[in-house]
């Protein structure tokens, strides 16, 4: 996913800073065409998009557990019977 991620940022990127067109002043980079080169942004870019979901499914329980310890703590941290805060541990 992190080597999808660094195809999609750096073609990105050149595309941010070379314009369009036969003013741009590049035809290619790497041996790639600029069509080629934004082939393959679109196709990294589904690519991480397909991994980052298949990562967040994997991991959904975790993410679940944390985010009820999170809110649980929370309610904690202000206690109802005294003013006071609670203190973390």
């Amino acid at each position: 996913m992190f080597i999808c991620f660094l195809i999609t940022a750096i073609s990105g990127i050149l595309f941010l800073f070379f314009s369009e067109g036969r003013r741009s002043g590049w035809y290619q980079i790497g041996g790639l065409t600029k069509d080629e080169l934004k082939d393959f942004h679109t196709i990294f870019g589904i690519l991480m998009i397909i991994f980052g979901t298949i990562h967040f499914l994997l991991h959904w329980r975790w993410i679940v557990a944390m985010t009820k310890s999170f809110f649980q703590k929370g309610e904690k941290l202000f206690s109802k019977r005294n003013s006071e805060i609670v203190k973390w541990n």
